[in-house]
């Protein structure tokens, strides 16, 4: 299965353009969830909250090194819904609110999509909701005093609850998860992406197959439409897929097919909420990425992946991502940093930089910006490190380009993230994407309309001449690129004609 992911990746891009890749990318920021069982009891004794002021591993710093370092745009927050209120149906404990807030508040300061996730199991100490434990009710009553507090910022998603399992009835499911939805609204949160867990501890591999994505199709928003209603999935790729053991046996993308498809066909979209593996195992290294490598050749149905986990995990725990400092483990470097980076995600920070546009009509280079707009250095490091090929893209004015769009998108002028120049743009090129089997090209830098080079062996003025490269290395603003400089002065060409066989596994 290993091979036929390769070969899919390159089959999506040379037969016409794809989406860049998932949208979201980041990890889960665990501590508010310690003590909970899979039974939905929780002992809240055990909570360890990922904050320095009360004790724990920084969370927030955590959180701001992998949005800076590593490119990533999203986290999930795991919180016991036992830490939040006393009883089932009762007002949020305020003092314990005050410090899952907290994290919640510094997740917001990075920009990055901040997901709340009730870690119950579908439960409440042992009974399930709406099916002789705690009713719809006064679950959907958690709900409408979280969507109250968080109604105005969109960026916060509402997860609806942790891993059912063993649900005697998916279809009564569907009807909690819509008084949920329901109650939400009704609160004020309209805007706020809210996530549909499915039984089996919502695994991908059996999300079809369970009755869960037929069941949880019926839910719908207020106004009848789906589009920010998403399905929640998760994937361990350990022998019982439990993500209790550091070493993986397979990417299990054949398990994923049959989810794949049925969100095509019905036009939905899932988000890969938890998956992981050994942080440094060379099984989960090649596993774990060949997976992550899956979601974005088909993220027109995925919209991202989190990877379990960071916060107040120490590097004891089989699945640890947590850092040390602002040293990763490899499996964030290698997967989940990497792969959301070539895929083309969009971090939170902005662009920065100013443009002077003085160019050098020989080699192409151009002097603008700081940041080295075209030289293919364009946002932070060297080509496809830094900012780039994750989508805060390269430097220059506020209008740079989006980081490995495909096709590429060009600097743009002065609105942030113009898709297309409407004057003279003086933004750095979008970022390259990478692929296992080879880089797309990075959108051209900032230029002169009516400089455009047609030669063959130089690009034009003020345009980048940094190659977006192969090898899973991702790229600046560029006129050519690869390891075969196809030349490209428009940066839209196609997947590279020669590749290499090998790339599939994880340098």
């Amino acid at each position: 299965m290993r091979s036929s992911v390769c070969a899919a990746a390159v089959l999506a891009f040379s037969v016409g353009y794809a989406t860049a890749g998932v949208q979201y990318g980041g990890v889960n920021i665990a501590g508010f969830d310690f003590g909970c069982a899979i039974t939905g009891a929780c002992d809240t004794s055990k909570v360890v909250a990922p904050l320095q002021q009360y004790k724990g591993k920084d969370g927030a710093a955590q959180m701001q090194h992998f949005v800076k370092d590593d490119g990533l745009n999203a986290f999930r927050l795991p919180v016991g819904w036992q830490w939040l209120v006393d009883s089932p149906g009762s007002p949020l404990n305020a003092a314990h609110m005050e410090e899952y807030d907290a994290l919640v508040q510094a997740c917001l300061a990075t920009g990055s999509l901040c997901i709340i996730d009730i870690h119950n199991y579908a439960r409440w100490d042992g009974l399930i909701i709406g099916q002789g434990g705690p009713t719809d009710e006064q679950f959907a009553d958690l709900w409408s005093q979280l969507a109250t507090k968080y109604a105005k910022s969109p960026k916060v998603t509402m997860g609806i609850v942790n891993e059912p399992h063993e649900v005697p009835d998916i279809k009564r499911w569907a009807q909690t998860c819509q008084t949920v939805v329901n109650a939400i609204r009704k609160a004020g949160a309209t805007e706020n992406i809210i996530t549909l867990p499915g039984n089996g501890y919502t695994s991908a591999g059996s999300f079809v197959n369970s009755g869960s994505a037929a069941a949880l199709s019926t839910v719908k928003d207020v106004d009848g439409t789906t589009d920010k209603l998403i399905f929640e999935v998760h994937k361990y790729l350990d022998s019982d897929n439990s993500g209790t053991h550091t070493d993986c046996v397979s990417s299990y993308v054949d398990q994923m097919e049959d989810l794949t498809t049925w969100l095509k066909d019905n036009k939905r979209q899932a988000l890969l909420a938890e998956t992981g593996g050994g942080s440094s195992s060379a099984s989960c290294l090649q596993d774990v990425c060949e997976l992550l490598s899956y979601l974005n050749t088909n993220s027109d149905v995925y919209a991202g992946f989190l990877g379990w986990g960071a916060g107040s995990f120490d590097a004891t725990y089989e699945l640890s991502l947590t850092p040390d400092g602002d040293k990763d483990v490899p499996l964030m470097t290698q997967c989940f940093s990497k792969l959301f980076a070539s895929g083309g995600g969009s971090a939170g920070t902005s662009p920065s930089g100013n443009s002077t546009t003085t160019s050098d009509q020989t080699s192409g280079n151009s002097t603008t910006s700081t940041g080295n707009t075209s030289s293919g250095n364009t946002s932070s490091g060297t080509t496809g490190s830094g900012d780039t090929g994750s989508g805060n893209t390269s430097s220059g004015n506020t209008g740079s380009g989006y980081g490995g769009a495909v096709p590429p998108v060009p600097g743009g002028s002065s609105s942030s993230n113009a898709p297309y120049p409407t004057s003279t743009p003086s933004g750095g090129g979008g970022g390259g994407m990478a692929m296992p089997t080879g880089g797309l090209p990075g959108g051209q830098g900032g230029y002169q309309p009516t400089t455009f080079a047609t030669s063959t062996t130089s690009s034009a003025a003020s345009q980048g001449s940094g190659s977006s490269g192969y090898s899973n290395t991702g790229g600046g603003g560029a006129s050519e690129w690869g390891s075969k400089s196809q030349l490209n002065v428009a940066g839209s060409g196609s997947v590279m004609d020669t590749v290499q066989d090998d790339e599939c596994e994880a340098d």
